[in-house]
């Protein structure tokens, strides 16, 4: 099944559930204080077919954290952005 974005292939096991995992994306939420909410959408992750666990690689998620911080700081109440296009 090709998702768009990367042909899906096995990358390893769930370790919830142990089914596999393949190369996706997802979209991830941040809440913060003050009801602030920011959605980063098509986050590259590796995701369980079975369960919908998924795991993000610590390059990726230091990106994520810049992008959150950047919305923060911007005063960013609600918003959602694309992470191919903010990355």
């Amino acid at each position: 099944m090709e998702s768009g974005f990367y042909v899906e292939e096995k990358v390893m096991n769930c370790p919830l559930c142990k089914a596999e995992m393949i190369k996706s994306r997802t979209n991830l939420p941040f809440e913060m204080e003050n009801d602030r909410l920011v959605v980063i959408k098509n986050v590259p992750a590796l995701v369980c077919r079975q369960c919908g666990e998924f795991f993000i690689e610590i390059t990726i998620a230091r990106v994520l954290e810049n992008l959150v911080s950047t919305a923060v700081k911007d005063g960013v109440t609600l918003g959602f952005l694309e992470y191919s296009e903010a990355a």
